[in-house]
């Protein structure tokens, strides 16, 4: 059996705040763990950290300065695989991705934010049989 390994700590901790719509906290958590970060990780978390700063600004109903966040936040983690520094990007990025369109074209919806709120979600290791 092998498997990869744990999510860090502090990715953990910073998805369990933006998960409930702190998103400041996470940004500060993972801001926070920068000085642990790997360089070849670094651009991954300074555009987590970004992301969550956009959807901070989202809850303030700030559009433009989200849109701007979200935007250069998605550009640098762009880059990194599927599961990448323990978190699970797909599904963040494609989130983010359609978040951006709606703000950008006035299409966004508050209301539908607050009903389905992204996730950052952790990449839980898979265990296999070799």
């Amino acid at each position: 059996m092998s498997s990869r390994p744990q999510p860090p700590a502090f990715v953990v901790a910073a998805a369990r705040a933006f998960n409930t719509g702190c998103y400041f906290e996470a940004h500060e958590i993972l801001e926070d763990a920068l000085d642990d970060v790997p360089g070849d990780l670094w651009d991954l978390f300074i555009g987590l950290i970004q992301i969550a700063v956009g959807y901070h600004k989202v809850t303030q109903q700030l559009w433009s300065g989200a849109a701007r966040m979200l935007y250069i936040g998605l550009e640098k983690v762009a880059a990194y695989p599927a599961a990448a520094g323990g978190v699970n990007l797909d599904p963040l990025r494609r989130r983010v991705r359609a978040d951006i369109d709606a703000l950008s074209s006035h299409r966004f919806d508050a209301g539908a934010f607050a009903r389905h709120p992204p996730r950052l979600q952790p990449a839980h290791p898979t265990k296999r049989s070799d």
